[in-house]
């Protein structure tokens, strides 16, 4: 079997969005399958990945000229693409940062036109303001699809408003957690309290921005606590200028990547994110899984982990006002801390699937044996697994 992926990451080395379909490539070799990867120029592989970096898989690159709106970048990295279908692929998997990102793929919906080749759409991200473009080339796009792969069941239900269509192709799939020791992270007895904010420095989605608003207040100042952010971006600069704006530099740390996410959560007693918009953050579910409680706004897959004032706190909406309001309850509740993170824990563990690469192989496999039934290889041990969360 030939297994063809497409990533729409575009000018940055790698994300959160690569993580499924990169575990899905590990399991597929594994399974003895034959892997072809579409990425932009600039990424670089993670040394996890480690099959993937041994050339046991054929890399076509495609390189960006400049940087400008996504309807522009899109038309100088559509032409490589031919080269991952001259491999002639059996299916094809398409991972999306964004939902809408390959509707504006001219030569790409062209090579999938005539459904000769199967596809399967994985959809990492979604929100109202970001661009739709054409919803009707949308809808028909992830109608001839296989399936249409989301991270949360909230942004697959965004989409079926966006685009005013129900999809009965759609699935909810996980992404795969970068832990792999699952017990309980001991809670740190210190009592300044540590809050870490771990994702993508991106004020625009991630809202970190927000974050700093409202702890410059004279409430907060007036409170022992610290604030580190994990995670690299372009937004750096700006929110350590913004922490020295508010005046509240002093107890704000840039960490940087940490590739260790227990040696996080050895140091932090809570989760902040004020998302704008999200799919599911894995920073979320693995907090959870170590044994932290989490303060989110009520975007993309957040309200589907948490169960607001048990295993953490939901703001109603990524504001300063709405999140300011979730953070105070939080820190009023903070002896609670410890024995939320227990239920955090226990939600998380029931939860998370433990083999997201092998759901999406699978996903994939039966795409390609839907259209060539004949040859359905009993013997193939991903075919026995089911599709978890």
């Amino acid at each position: 079997m030939k297994i063809g992926v497409i990533s729409t990451l575009t000018g940055v080395s790698w994300g959160g969005s690569e993580e499924l379909w990169a575990t899905m490539v590990e399991e597929a070799l594994k399974d003895h399958q034959d892997v072809a990867i579409s990425i932009c120029h600039e990424a670089s592989i993670p040394l996890k990945f480690s099959e993937i970096r041994q050339n046991h898989v054929r890399v076509f690159r495609r390189r960006l000229l400049l940087w400008r709106r996504i309807e522009n970048v899109i038309a100088k990295i559509a032409s490589p693409l031919r080269e991952i279908f001259r491999w002639k692929p059996d299916v094809v998997c398409i991972s999306e940062c964004g939902t809408y990102e390959s509707a504006h793929f001219a030569e790409l919906l062209d090579f999938l036109s005539n459904g000769a080749i199967p596809y399967v759409v994985v959809c990492q991200f979604n929100s109202d303001s970001s661009g739709i473009g054409n919803r009707a080339l949308a809808k028909d796009f992830f109608e001839r699809a296989f399936r249409v792969a989301f991270v949360s069941r909230t942004n697959l239900k965004s989409a079926e408003r966006q685009i005013a269509h129900t999809l009965t192709n759609a699935i909810v799939l996980q992404n795969p957690v970068n832990l792999s020791n699952l017990s309980a992270v001991p809670y740190s007895p210190s009592s300044r309290k540590n809050i870490a904010n771990v994702a993508r420095l991106s004020a625009r989605h991630k809202g970190q921005d927000i974050l700093l608003e409202i702890l410059s207040s004279p409430l907060w100042r007036n409170r022992e606590w610290r604030l580190r952010f994990y995670g690299g971006g372009r937004d750096r600069d700006y929110l350590d200028a913004l922490a020295r704006h508010y005046a509240i530099a002093d107890n704000v740390e840039f960490c940087g990547q940490v590739n260790d996410i227990r040696s996080i959560w050895e140091a932090n007693h809570l989760l902040i994110l004020p998302s704008r918009a999200e799919g599911t953050p894995l920073a979320l579910v693995e907090a959870m899984l170590c044994g932290r409680p989490a303060v989110v706004t009520d975007v993309g897959g957040n309200a589907e982990w948490i169960e607001d004032g048990k295993s953490g706190f939901v703001a109603e909406a990524p504001t300063a006002k709405s999140f300011g309001r979730a953070l105070e309850r939080a820190w009023l509740a903070q002896a609670e801390w410890e024995k939320m993170g227990i239920e955090a824990r226990s939600r998380a563990l029931m939860k998370f699937d433990k083999s997201a690469g092998k759901s999406l192989l699978k996903v994939l496999l039966d795409a390609s044996y839907s259209y060539r039934p004949n040859l359905l290889p009993l013997e193939s041990s991903v075919l026995t697994d089911g599709i978890n969360g």
